[in-house]
C-alpha cells in the first residue's frame, strides 16, 4: 500500500473513525518525516493528522515531529509537521 493511498483515509474520518485514524497515523509517522528522502505522500499523511488530532481532542506524542517541525524553510513537509506540533499543542 503506498502512502498517498492510505491518505485517503478521510473516507474513514467523514465515517466517524477519526479517533481510530489518529491514533493509526500517531502509531505509522515516527519514521516517516526523519527518513533522509521521506516517502512520497508523507506531507498529506501529516495534514491528515493535524486535521484528526485537531477534531478528536486527543494528544499523541509522534517522536521526530518536533526535529522536523523546526527545520526552517517552506518545504510543504516542515509546514505541515509545524501544523500538526500546532495541533497538538492546542
Amino acid at each position: 500500500m503506498t502512502l498517498t493511498r492510505v491518505a485517503r483515509a478521510r473516507d474513514a474520518i467523514a465515517a466517524g473513525a477519526r479517533l481510530s485514524t489518529w491514533r493509526l497515523l500517531a502509531a505509522v509517522l515516527p519514521p516517516l518525516p526523519t527518513a533522509p528522502t521521506p516517502p512520497r505522500g508523507t506531507p498529506d499523511l501529516l495534514t491528515l493528522a493535524a486535521d484528526t488530532a485537531g477534531a478528536t481532542g486527543v494528544r499523541i506524542d509522534v517522536p521526530g515531529l518536533a526535529d522536523v517541525a523546526a527545520r526552517g524553510g517552506g518545504s510543504r513537509l516542515a509546514t505541515e509537521a509545524r501544523r500538526l506540533t500546532t495541533a497538538l499543542a492546542t
